[in-house]
């Protein structure tokens, strides 16, 4: 009891100083939508908000402020360029802490006598972001590592910071129904996660395991973890040799392509086909090795793809070399969460798009090109992408522009054509059909299962001569979809199949029998 009064007089405190913040900035109208300052007698106008000035409220909010920034900065499905440009300018890097208020976070992981760990331990750091600071050391076996200490004091501050925020997006969903349309409560939920993650630095230290472990495969390094000295506040990790790509001299063209070429195949096969991947792949976290081999630190970030969502995927990529536009359009709407939305116009929209496309070669296709004008579309229809596809698009545009800095004549897209091929034959492999199967199985036996219970209420139809109907009011907003209306409806058919077989049972119970079939039949769902 006693924590939770302290927590809301802490929130009441931070709401007061978010209050006071958004007032600097101009943002009032912003802050009594939000629901923390007076209404005002005109409903805010979210359009009046300039770039600038917000960047400089998430700037003064501190770390949550500036990580949202980021992250907003890569969802050009959600802002225009203007926006994105304005998100761009926030970065990590804060003054670094000075070594004595850093030193009790290690006492308490190593203890008082943590030095005798190190042959050497450089007290400067070499970065100093929001959430940790990294410095340089030589453990007594020679080996030279990375130590990432997380920022005391951090974690409660933060945690502090999206609980509040995530009630105030809550309020903005009930107050604003353009708002709402955005999720932003789903959308802070994921960021509160993702975020957590990064706060566990072995968390980090285990994703970069994961992570290296397929990339070893493909010839790529990452550091190797000592976890002897890692927990959740202290990363201690190989030093990797070269140096970052960032400050590596691209003086020799074969030797750029030939990079290139490693690491967008790295980047490419740990989204496709590994599923789990760097999620932040910008020059300051590759490393430039001896031979031009790839390097990757800084795990921090990390996107996941399921299995389920690679197979949309597939699913895209088909129905857009099949100009099965509709398909196209369903899966757009699914991922955004099926809104209300001119489907028609959407169809004619994405069908032009496609069309512009499609009688290019890949070596003339540039992602940013392409994701610029579905962007762009998706703004049009304000539909909202998933988080996971977010941070995947993020990443591929993150690894073009890299990619084409060092070998402008490369292209990434015609990269991705193998790997989408090897793609293709995992999920028509026999292994991928023995699983559908299974599925198929799994349904049978559910729905035998369940027979019983329908011959029960079968027959309690034929005994009373009713149907007990109940309707969910929230489902009444679909009746008004144009596509509900145009799509045949399979209930009252399976309805009139049950009925039917009640009727037929005082004649024939084998005609019952088959009719009863034919209706459960039409409850199994359907397999993708």
């Amino acid at each position: 009891m006693k924590h939770d009064l302290e927590n809301s007089v802490g929130e009441l405190t931070r709401l007061a100083e978010l209050g006071q913040i958004f007032a600097r900035h101009g943002l009032k109208n912003l802050g009594s939508l939000l629901g923390f300052m007076p209404v005002s007698e005109n409903e805010p106008d979210t359009e009046d908000l300039r770039p600038a000035s917000v960047v400089a409220l998430l700037r003064d909010v501190g770390p949550v402020g500036i990580k949202l920034g980021q992250l907003l900065a890569t969802r050009s499905d959600l802002f225009t360029q203007p926006w994105i440009s304005a998100f761009g300018t926030l970065h990590d890097q804060v003054e670094p802490l000075p070594f004595d208020k850093i030193e009790p976070v290690i006492v308490s992981a190593w203890g008082s006598d943590w030095e005798r760990e190190f042959a050497a331990f450089e007290r400067n750091p070499i970065a100093s972001a929001s959430i940790a600071q990294t410095y340089v050391a030589t453990l007594l076996d020679g080996s030279e590592t990375i130590v990432k200490i997380r920022r005391p004091g951090m974690a409660s501050r933060i945690e502090a910071d999206m609980r509040l925020l995530t009630r105030l997006a809550g309020l903005a969903e009930r107050r604003s129904s353009d708002i709402a349309r955005y999720r932003p409560v789903e959308f802070l939920q994921t960021f509160a996660k993702n975020l957590a993650r990064e706060m566990d630095l072995a968390a980090e230290a285990r994703a970069c395991e994961r992570i290296g472990g397929y990339l070893e495969m493909l010839g790529v390094k990452t550091p190797a973890i000592h976890w002897e000295l890692t927990g959740l506040t202290i990363n201690v990790q190989e030093a990797l040799g070269g140096k970052p790509a960032s400050r590596h001299p691209a003086t020799d063209p074969a030797g750029n392509a030939q990079f290139a070429k490693r690491y967008a195949d790295a980047v490419l096969r740990m989204i496709l086909l590994n599923g789990e991947f760097h999620g932040d792949p910008h020059p300051g976290n590759v490393f430039w090795m001896e031979g031009n081999q790839v390097g990757f630190i800084d795990f921090g970030s990390v996107g996941f793809l399921s299995g389920a969502r690679r197979q949309e995927i597939v699913r895209l990529i088909f129905a857009i070399a099949n100009g099965q536009i509709d398909k196209v359009a369903d899966l757009l709407l699914d991922w955004a969460g099926n809104p209300l939305v001119d489907r028609a116009q959407l169809v004619m929209d994405l069908d032009e798009l496609i069309a512009e496309f499609s009688g290019t070669a890949l070596a003339g296709i540039e992602f940013a090109a392409i994701f610029d004008r579905v962007f762009g579309l998706l703004r049009d229809y304000r539909l909202v992408l998933p988080p996971d596809l977010a941070i995947l698009l993020r990443t591929l545009l993150t690894a073009e522009g890299f990619v084409r800095s060092l070998a402008p004549d490369y292209n990434i897209a015609e990269e991705t054509k193998p790997i989408v091929m090897q793609l293709f034959a995992e999920r028509f492999s026999i292994g991928a059909a023995r699983d559908h199967l299974a599925k198929v199985r799994s349904g049978l036996l559910d729905f035998s299962a369940s027979l019983p219970e329908l011959i029960d209420n079968v027959a309690s139809v034929a005994r009373s001569g009713t149907i007990q109907v109940s309707i969910d009011p929230a489902s009444l907003n679909h009746l008004t979809r144009e596509e509900d209306r145009s799509t045949p409806v399979k209930g009252p058919v399976v309805a009139a199949l049950i009925i039917s077989a009640a009727l037929l049972a005082d004649q024939s119970l084998l005609l019952a029998g088959i009719v009863l079939a034919f209706a459960g039949i039409a409850l199994i769902p359907r397999w993708n």
